[in-house]
């Protein structure tokens, strides 16, 4: 075969061939990541000593305790420094020594104690702007006027133990836009800088072009929901969430029982998809009045638990002080390290013998065997084609030539894309593909469960000839949104040339399944014209969300009826984002390679650019009108004339407005005939020819939450 080597050499009694074995997973330093606070306690040691233990992926700063309501901020960190003389920016060298060895350093604001909360919208502002200018990124003052000197943190992390959940979803959203980097460019063949992270990150490059990306993270009490953090959690914007499983004992471990805490886990994790979930724990039990667990338990009998939802991310340990008291971080990375000898704690048996790329550890395996090489041969061909079977390639062989372009897009958005999963894990969450939804042009999808019990739809790409654009659009772009309307991407597979999208599962499929075609539904109770007219503005608002509530405006180029799907309440959400694009925010036009879309809804600047002018969010307006005329049209069920269908369709309704408006195969009220006459002119606003004829998609939404009697058909198109 093309993959073996010609074995060489005479035969012998006893030969000896050394084999790749099948991947097992490395022995890593810490098989658990783990969070921790540090700075309430002079005798916790220095942050210096703190981060060269090696046993922690994130340190918070605690706390930022007096800010909001017009308080000048204060910092309070124990018997470390004096902020107020000065003494915390000698901090600077200890974070730059923290972040050298891998470790994220973040501020967290709020605590147990303290003077804070937020008044308004404008004072969240205010309070994201000083955060921005003296811990992150920004600033003009210098690093004298930074009370941790020139040091740059890495994001800012929300322990908000005290008041209610007022304005901090402000807090969270100003955080998220402080910054607007560049985005994602096709240039050079390579993913250049990503401005703003999925599920919270935001980046800003340097003057030697490396981006330094920040993140929001939170520290929320375990029942769901938070009251202090609950509406900030919900914007979708924070990359880690270490919940606070203990001093609540509704939620939390206790006297050998884990049920409590595997329910409020799998709360948690199914409410923040797009963020990782930390398992919050003290680190002795004189850290919290209840909740403690000994390592040993931690990681025999609750971790393997945890670790079956698919966000799941590590453990959070209050705090740095109790941590140096009991030795609680170094044991526990030494019991996970004993039972992930085999793999991931909780991992089921093949699973542990997946290794990713960058931490496999190949074993060298001696076979002794008879003088016939026969036996040898056959050993090798078995091999190889079982692992071609369960890991998606052959042992020696590499991903497509795309496959380096993309794992270095996602080493840049390395906080921010969301769940990777090995190709054996998707075979078995989809019980090995046994339950095809559907065939598109870039592959098939397929029915499946989360090992949580999530059911989800796994798109599985082809392995084209082109440079992975749509896989890294796919990535890019629905991972950074968190919209009601827009569908959730959950995790990717990215494993030699096997490439998958994991998305939440719509059980109502897609809008063209209930109004299009040959094979929709009829029902006319599955789609009354009230549940029409609720998708129709549905869809609306994800595209209003997409061209001006992401941070970084995305357009879609690709709206149609299949790629509208409909989740159990038939709530419409936008999905398949292959051919989209990201813009700056502040651009208006963006220049495309070529015409991209659907035939009947690409809107008409998009083939003749320089006849209509150039592309922009007015060419998603465009898709949407077409398929909203599609769906008052295919609903009204109108009788059109051999002589008149052989006109274009929406200038046969423009020419026959108010028949079809009211002819229905129906009875309906006045009412009902009122969105309908709303719904039939939104859609030809949309999809005039000219694109600054057409309204944005915010004004799209304002037109049918209006008095539909005020509004007015647009000029004709010609």
């Amino acid at each position: 075969m093309a993959c073996s080597r010609k074995l060489l050499g005479a035969s012998s009694l006893f030969f000896t061939v050394s084999v790749l074995a099948i991947a097992s997973h490395a022995e890593r330093p810490n098989p658990v990541r783990i969070a921790v606070y540090w700075g309430q306690n002079g005798n916790e040691g220095s942050l210096n000593e703190t981060c060269s233990t090696g046993l922690y992926a994130y340190v918070n700063l605690a706390f930022l305790n007096v800010f909001g309501g017009d308080r000048a901020p204060v910092l309070n960190l124990a018997g470390h420094c004096d902020p107020a003389s000065g003494g915390c920016a000698a901090l600077a060298t200890d974070i730059a020594y923290c972040q050298s060895k891998g470790v994220k350093v973040l501020l967290s604001i709020g605590g147990g104690t303290g003077n804070y909360g937020l008044s308004s919208a404008s004072d969240a502002r205010n309070v994201s702007i000083y955060l921005w200018d003296n811990f992150l990124g920004g600033g003009s003052g210098g690093s004298s006027s930074r009370p941790l000197g020139g040091a740059q943190l890495d994001g800012i992390d929300f322990d908000i133990d005290t008041g209610r959940d007022d304005y901090y979803d402000d807090l969270a959203k100003n955080l998220f836009m402080q910054y607007n980097s560049t985005v994602f460019q096709e240039s050079g063949g390579s993913a250049d800088q990503v401005g703003v992270t999925a599920g919270g990150g935001f980046s800003k490059s340097n003057a030697t072009g490396e981006k330094k990306k920040y993140m929001l993270t939170a520290a929320p009490q375990c029942p769901y929901p938070d009251a202090s953090l609950g509406r900030a959690l919900k914007t979708g914007l924070f990359d880690h969430v270490w919940v606070q499983f203990y001093n609540n004992p509704a939620c939390q471990y206790t006297a050998g029982d884990p049920s409590a805490l595997q329910s409020a886990w799998q709360q948690w994790t199914a409410a923040l998809p797009s963020a990782s979930v930390f398992l919050g724990l003290p680190a002795s039990p004189d850290a919290a009045p209840s909740g403690y667990i000994d390592a040993d338990t931690l990681a025999s009998r609750v971790l393997p638990v945890v670790r079956r939802a698919g966000n799941y991310g590590g453990v959070m340990l209050w705090s740095r002080f109790q941590d140096v008291q009991t030795g609680y971080s170094a044991k526990l990375q030494s019991v996970a390290n004993k039972s992930t000898a085999d793999g991931p704690i909780g991992s089921p048996p093949v699973a542990r013998s997946v290794a990713a790329s960058s931490d496999t550890r190949i074993r060298t395996y001696v076979i002794a065997g008879s003088s016939s090489l026969v036996g040898v041969c056959l050993f090798l061909l078995t091999f190889f084609y079982w692992y071609k079977k369960y890991y998606g390639i052959f042992p020696c062989q590499g991903g497509s030539k795309n496959t380096p372009r993309i794992e270095s897009f996602l080493q840049k958005q390395a906080t921010s894309h969301p769940k990777r999963y090995s190709y054996p894990e998707v075979r078995r969450m989809t019980n090995s593909f046994a339950q095809k939804l559907g065939q598109g042009g870039f592959g098939a999808v397929y029915r499946g469960k989360l090992p949580d019990g999530r059911e989800i739809a796994v798109k599985m790409l082809k392995d084209t000839k082109g440079d992975g654009e749509e896989f890294m659009n796919e990535v890019a772009s629905i991972s950074r949104c968190s919209h009601v309307n827009v569908v959730t991407l959950l995790g990717f597979c990215l494993q030699g040339k096997k490439k998958a999208l994991i998305y939440e599962y719509m059980i109502n499929g897609s809008l063209e399944r209930y109004t299009f075609g040959n094979n929709s539904i009829q029902d006319p109770n599955a789609l009354n014209w009230e549940r029409l007219f609720d998708i129709v503005l549905g869809i609306a608002r994800g595209l209003e969300y997409l061209h001006r509530g992401c941070n970084t405006p995305i357009i879609h180029f690709d709206i149609k009826p299949q790629n509208i799907l409909l989740d159990g309440s038939f709530c419409p959400k936008i999905s398949d984002f292959g051919l989209a694009k990201l813009c700056h925010q502040k651009e208006s036009r963006i220049s495309i390679g070529g015409a991209r879309g659907t035939v009947g809804y690409i809107a008409p600047e998009v083939l003749f650019s320089r006849q209509y002018g150039a592309v922009s969010s007015k060419s998603d307006v465009y898709g949407y009108g077409m398929v909203v005329l599609e769906m008052v049209g295919a609903r009204n069920q109108i009788n059109v004339s051999t002589e008149s269908s052989t006109k274009y369709f929406p200038q046969w309704i423009y020419d026959n407005f108010d028949e079809f408006c009211c002819t229905t195969h129906e009875i309906v009220s006045s009412e009902t005939t009122e969105l309908l006459r709303k719904m039939t002119i939104v859609g030809l606003w949309c999809i005039q020819l000219t694109p600054t004829y057409r309204p944005s998609m915010s004004k799209v939404v304002d037109m049918l939450e209006s008095d539909g009697k005020d509004l007015q058909l647009p000029p004709k198109a010609s």
